[in-house]
């Protein structure tokens, strides 16, 4: 659960006061917001939120509740630092329904009971170009880090997980406004599993790749494992020019590509002329059938301060009852990163591989000799030679190239450690999209930066409450 500071208490004329209703477990999102003893909440994998006073010592809960609810109030939320708080608990499709919840809340349902949450949640905050899809099916997943539909934009797919079901496969036929789960299909089975990208061929046909095991579809609605690619996370997932699925990861010891025409069976194309574990395959960008760019690197998986910057979003799961959810802390601690020729375990590497044969052999054409402390995450192209590329550390950086790898133009530059970018869409040679965020608990936003000159000069959005893990941008309206 995660918790808001409450609202100031307007103070009303002592006439009015007999109007209020005076109660635990009201409307978070009305004049007054919740009582003095409650926090708002809203609950992982859930749609809506909620007033919540604390338990006391011995679990028991407030028993006021609002007019007409006949939800029981009882001690069932547990949050990571260990407080517990009370919440309404329902009884899930039953002829008394949301009515048990009062006005402007309804009954959901959570790991086998219900939970009285208020349905009348302001929208997100929007910026000049994004707009949050009010789908409170999206909303009730509790991690989904890539999305990906079909040309048309009406049908897509995302990895996701729910505190329900774990971690599960949701589709859309309307263009993201609703989803609903295809896969697993018996939620009493749950897949333990946490699904990274998804590539998207046509409303049937799909893949999406998992730090298990992938998963394809040539139904749009059973999913199946592949019988190759165990234990081989990707994450990134493409449709190539070829019409064949591409998967950007390590697969076993090497990095590289993986190719199939169904998701069934990969064929690695692998590099051998770089260090796999120094620069392990990370994000893709196929212009052409024959010409590839792979983003590789890595970050120091023992230093505490680049670790609390980047589990600021780890998802986590406890494995056994299915839960998922996002970690969320800052450590101070700075152990300063040294060059990997000193020690691979805490050192930063960023580098772009190229292919012009199909990944049979891989040239490298961008290398950070600097040790600027920076690892590289999506890259995107319009053409063969022209290119953008995201990377981030200690500082976040937009890279350009117009001539197929043999230069790079840095042309965003960031210094704030805090700064984060993932994921980069050109729409064509002139616009182009980065995406990623400021991850700080003080100030944690969201952040697009638009270009609209190829990737030479950049203006940046950004929208409070967010961090954008991924884009699939399917034209210059969509």
């Amino acid at each position: 659960l995660s918790t808001a500071r409450d609202m100031p208490i307007l103070l009303l004329p002592l006439v009015l006061t007999p109007l209020l209703s005076l109660a635990h477990y009201g409307d978070p999102n009305k004049v007054g917001g919740c009582m003095k003893d409650e926090v708002k909440i809203q609950i992982q994998g859930l749609s809506g939120d909620l007033c919540s006073p604390a338990c006391s010592s011995s679990d028991a809960c407030p028993t006021d509740v609002p007019k007409g609810v006949t939800a029981q109030p009882q001690c069932v939320l547990k949050s990571s630092t260990g407080g517990q708080n009370c919440a309404l608990v329902c009884t899930p499709s039953t002829d008394e329904g949301d009515a048990q919840c009062g006005d402007k809340a309804s009954c959901k349902a959570i790991q086998n009971i219900g939970l009285c949450t208020y349905d009348d949640v302001p929208p997100p905050p929007s910026s000049a170009h994004w707009v949050p899809l009010q789908s409170p099916t999206f909303q009730e997943q509790s991690v989904v880090l890539g999305v990906s539909f079909e040309k048309n934009g009406k049908i897509g797919y995302a990895g996701a997980g729910n505190n329900n079901v774990g971690a599960t496969v949701i589709k859309s036929t309307d263009a993201g406004q609703s989803w609903e789960v295809v896969h697993p299909k018996n939620s009493s089975k749950p897949a333990f599993n946490l699904y990274l990208a998804a590539a998207t061929k046509s409303g049937a046909q799909a893949v999406v790749s998992g730090i298990i095991n992938d998963l394809w579809t040539i139904d749009g609605g059973d999913f199946f494992p592949s019988i190759s690619g165990f234990l081989s996370p990707a994450q990134d997932a493409h449709v190539l020019p070829t019409g064949d699925f591409g998967l950007v990861g390590t697969f076993g010891k090497k990095s590289g590509v993986a190719v199939s025409k169904t998701g069934l069976k990969w064929d690695f194309r692998t590099y051998s002329n770089v260090n796999s574990t120094l620069y392990p395959a990370r994000y893709g960008a196929f212009p052409s059938e024959n010409v590839w760019y792979v983003t590789a690197g890595k970050f120091p998986s023992s230093n505490a301060m680049v670790a609390a910057k980047l589990e600021n979003i780890q998802p986590i799961s406890n494995g056994l009852e299915g839960k998922y959810g996002f970690s969320f802390k800052e450590n101070k601690e700075n152990d300063d990163p040294v060059p990997c020729s000193v020690d691979p375990s805490n050192c930063f590497s960023a580098m772009i591989l190229k292919t012009t044969d199909g990944g049979s052999t891989w040239d490298v054409v961008y290398q950070d000799k600097n040790n600027s402390n920076i690892y590289p995450n999506g890259i995107h192209c319009t053409s063969e030679t022209h290119c953008v590329a995201v990377l981030e550390g200690e500082t976040a950086r937009i890279i350009v190239t117009r001539d197929g790898g043999k230069t790079w133009k840095e042309s965003m530059y960031d210094t704030d450690s805090k700064s984060s970018l993932m994921a980069v869409h050109m729409v064509d040679d002139n616009e182009v999209w980065a995406s990623g965020g400021h991850i700080s608990s003080l100030s944690f936003e969201g952040r697009y930066w638009h270009s609209l000159d190829g990737g030479d000069t950049w203006v940046k959005e950004a929208i409070p409450g967010l961090y954008i893990l991924n884009l699939d941008i399917l034209g210059k309206q969509a």
